[in-house]
């Protein structure tokens, strides 16, 4: 196909990336995605798809484009998803906790790279948690919230050993 004709067919099939958007809205809303960066992304998708369409396995453009749209959508969901860490090499990736996205302040937790904490001192700072600060680090691992007010003491307390122990490598770092 010519490059003409793609970019015909494009044009064509434009309005179908703006579609897609307004129907996964919340879903782009969750991830913090700005409409813009989303609808570059789908626009490499249209054209990725229109090249692949084969007439023979499908009668209808507009079905294959809107079915690879709606794949690069949950690409997206993938790629930004809200929490852990994607595309570390899985020999360089660290177990760590991820407490809380946001403090009680507004401000977000730095967690640790790879290279700013060993897993050695990670897991000396697992030992030397009391048995009710492990326990509530399990319970905000497996994702329950915690409302009592010991129990988020406790995680408090959790916070203020993984932030001291990561202000303290810093200051060995610097």
């Amino acid at each position: 196909m010519t490059a003409k004709g793609i970019e015909r067919l494009f044009e064509e099939h434009q309005n179908l990336i703006q579609s897609t958007i307004r129907r996964n809205r919340p879903l782009l809303a969750a991830l913090h995605l700005e409409d813009e960066d989303v609808a570059q992304d789908l626009s490499i998708r249209v054209l990725s798809a229109i090249e692949r369409f084969d007439s023979e396995r499908s009668e209808s453009l507009a079905a294959h484009i809107t079915c690879s749209l709606q794949y690069e959508i949950l690409d997206m969901k993938r790629r930004y998803k809200p929490h852990g860490v994607t595309g570390v090499p899985k020999d360089k990736r660290m177990k760590f906790l991820y407490l809380d996205a946001v403090q009680t302040d507004g401000s977000i937790y730095e967690i640790p790279s790879y290279d700013d904490t060993s897993a050695f001192e990670v897991s000396e700072l697992l030992e030397n948690l009391s048995e009710p600060e492990t326990e509530i680090l399990d319970l905000k691992i497996k994702g329950f919230c915690l409302r009592r007010k010991t129990q988020t003491e406790a995680l408090s307390g959790v916070r203020g050993k993984y932030t001291a122990l990561y202000d303290n490598e810093r200051r060995i770092a610097a």
